[in-house]
């Protein structure tokens, strides 16, 4: 079985690591706003089961691989617009 290469799993980690802002994240979330804050408790546990699943996925689908790099990336963005609003 192929294994994923060390490449990939740098941009996966690189990827990922802006979810280990959440608590700066939950801090900066608006008090009145409660759907905010729920997608802001959701997105580290997206960020790593994403990560996981695109890291798993390259060997055989890397195509998969990129589309889920790239949904995290946009989910980044999202959610820092979201707690700077």
């Amino acid at each position: 079985m192929q294994r994923t290469p060390l490449w990939m799993t740098i941009v996966i980690i690189i990827v990922s690591l802006p979810a280990f802002t959440f608590p700066a994240l939950l801090d900066s979330c608006p008090p009145e706003a409660e759907a905010t804050r729920t997608l802001v408790w959701i997105y580290p546990f997206y960020m790593l089961l994403s990560a996981w699943l695109a890291w798993k996925a390259y060997p055989g689908r890397s195509y998969v691989s990129w589309m889920l790099i790239g949904l995290m990336i946009l989910t980044t963005i999202t959610i820092r617009m979201l707690t700077e609003a």
